[in-house]
């Protein structure tokens, strides 16, 4: 059974009213921006959203992703995979203002006029769940790889006061 792909435009609000649910996919050719910060991305990304409202009347989307990535170890530098999920709660806006009175526990998602770019949206979710660097769990690279190759002669030199040329500047100034 294939899962349709989710509206690329939507106007949260109505979602909101009818207290729908959308469960779908968004072609991988539509995240441009993902594209470019990972190696490449295998298959579709899956997105489950749930719209309504929370105990205190604000418009909210929990819903939650998944996706496969491939990205590039920065020990190795190969590709590895790289699963993507993650949860979110979003606040429902119309303007910067009203997503700063929206509680800790909701994220603002600013819905521009009558609708809401979903792909972007989602987009952005996957993006802030990449990893910061990214390596793999087993050790990919020796460790002796990581030495330097100096030895104890660079260490020498290192150690030397690099105020040295300035003191014999000095010292030479004062005699004349």
């Amino acid at each position: 059974m294939s899962i349709p792909p989710l509206p690329k435009r939507i106007d949260a609000r109505k979602l909101v009213q009818r207290e729908q649910q959308l469960i779908g996919t968004i072609p991988s050719d539509q995240l441009e921006r993902l594209a470019a910060a990972v190696e490449s991305i295998e298959g579709e990304v899956r997105a489950e959203l749930d719209f309504g409202r929370d105990l205190q009347g604000h418009r909210v989307v929990n819903g939650k992703l998944h996706c496969s990535v491939q990205l590039l170890c920065q020990r190795c530098l190969q590709e590895m995979p790289d699963e993507v999920e993650a949860e979110f709660h979003w606040g429902v806006v119309w303007s910067e203002e009203q997503g700063n009175a929206l509680p800790k526990d909701l994220d603002p998602i600013i819905q521009d006029g009558d609708d809401l770019n979903l792909y972007e949206a989602l987009e952005d979710e996957i993006l802030l769940n990449l990893p910061m660097v990214a390596y793999h769990e087993q050790e990919c690279v020796a460790r002796d790889r990581f030495h330097s190759e100096g030895g104890d002669e660079e260490a020498g030199e290192q150690r030397e006061n690099p105020f040295k040329v300035l003191e014999q500047l000095k010292g030479s100034s004062n005699k004349s």
